[in-house]
């Protein structure tokens, strides 16, 4: 089984105690010899353009905070190699960021650095470009002004399909993750990619979608033709409050939980997950992702122990 561990295991947004360290080059040059050490070779990255609006450069989840501090894609890759990491496995972009006014401004900067995700994922050697769906239902809904959700979707069908044109041309596959706090949530992405064109692909989140209410193994055999990718997340977390539609549903406010915790520490059964998507012809990458630890170096271990005595017992 080839595996990758995702770097979104580093929470910048959530966690106040440290954040200065957690924004400079030091804290990352050590996290890639961690990550190494807890015997994973391949990282996957998300791509969050907001550190550029700041000025930052320390994070490395732009081009530009790449490029300022190892001259090129290949400067950091080369670095990467030189810390015990052989190579990118995907890039992930979540354009719930940019829904900060009208629509046109959402899609504009959606678009432009969705492009610039797809062209680092290629200069990487990513195989995948993960796209997710649809921002949160909030931030849409605050977004809309007087268009209706249905407007909405298919400005983002449209949109997915110009990135999904560019990714191949690029030799990266597009594919979308529908978060459990999405318009797109669980089954729902179906019908919506039912007409789309063939280089769409579907990144499986197990945890996203067990939120959701789905039956992950059936979704993964329903939808065979389109998986592009696997991450395997767990959870324990039940949405009985709907906070999906909450401004921060990572964060439900009325439930005293981690929504997202380690592999094998939640109720996702991802031995089962990954064993279904085999069956059903997928012989890529499974990225394990410990989304905004509270304990960093606790989740790479505990990911690794998973790996070696469950996901490949």
């Amino acid at each position: 089984m080839k595996l990758s561990f995702s770097t979104e295991v580093v929470d910048l947004d959530h966690q106040a105690p440290n954040r200065n360290k957690r924004e400079s080059k030091y804290f990352w040059d050590e996290m890639y010899q961690l990550i190494s050490a807890g015997g994973f070779r391949k990282i996957d990255i998300p791509y969050e353009p907001k550190w550029d609006f700041g000025g930052r450069s320390g994070i490395p989840r732009t081009r530009r905070s790449i490029d300022i501090k190892f001259g090129n894609t290949e400067g950091y890759l080369k670095f990467l190699s030189e810390n015990g990491i052989e190579g990118i496995s995907s890039v992930h972009l979540d354009p719930t960021l940019f829904c900060q006014g009208a629509l046109p401004m959402f899609f504009g900067a959606a678009e432009h650095f969705g492009r610039d995700a797809i062209q680092f994922a290629s200069e990487a050697g990513a195989d995948s470009f993960i796209l997710t769906a649809t921002p949160t239902c909030y931030a849409v809904r605050r977004t809309l002004g007087e268009a209706s959700e249905e407007d909405f979707l298919k400005q983002m069908k449209e949109l997915t399909e110009r990135l999904a044109d560019f990714a191949e041309e690029k030799g990266v596959r597009l594919c979308l993750k529908n978060e459990y706090w999405g318009l797109l949530r669980g089954n729902r992405i179906t019908d919506f990619m039912k007409d789309m064109k063939e280089n769409v692909f579907l990144d499986v989140d197990t945890a996203h979608l067990s939120i959701a209410g789905t039956d992950v193994r059936e979704f993964i055999r329903e939808n065979k033709r389109r998986i592009g990718s696997v991450t395997l997340t767990d959870t324990s977390f039940k949405d009985q409050e709907e906070a999906y539609r909450q401004v921060m549903p990572e964060f439900p406010a009325k439930a005293a939980t981690w929504v997202f915790r380690d592999p094998g520490f939640g109720m996702v059964d991802l031995k089962a997950c990954a064993k279904a998507a085999g069956e059903a012809g997928y012989d890529g990458t499974f990225h394990l992702n410990c989304r905004n630890s509270a304990a960093i170096c606790r989740s790479i271990l505990r990911a690794r122990y998973y790996a070696d005595h469950v996901l490949n017992a």
